[in-house]
């Protein structure tokens, strides 16, 4: 069972659909993101979140929900765009 909602980074794929969170995005609005959720989420676990979610080596059933652009930020991939990942 996610800890975070649906599970942090869906979370945050939902957020960036609905316009909460804008595209690019880093670890600085993924944090407004979840302090106004009032979820204590570590730095060290958002760029964790971030950081797999974004690595194609990190692991086969871990799902690949962004994209890594360099210096800290990510869009969404996009095939989590539109509205049935609001």
């Amino acid at each position: 069972m996610p800890k975070y909602g649906r599970g942090l980074n869906r979370e945050i794929v939902g957020a960036v659909n609905i316009g909460m969170i804008l595209e690019p995005f880093s670890i600085n609005e993924v944090r407004e993101f979840v302090e106004k959720r009032k979820w204590g989420v570590t730095d060290n676990y958002l760029n964790v979140c971030l950081a797999n979610g974004s690595s194609l080596e990190h692991s086969l059933t871990y799902k690949k929900y962004f994209v890594s652009l360099g210096d800290g930020k990510y869009r969404l991939v996009q095939d989590y765009k539109g509205d049935k990942w609001k």
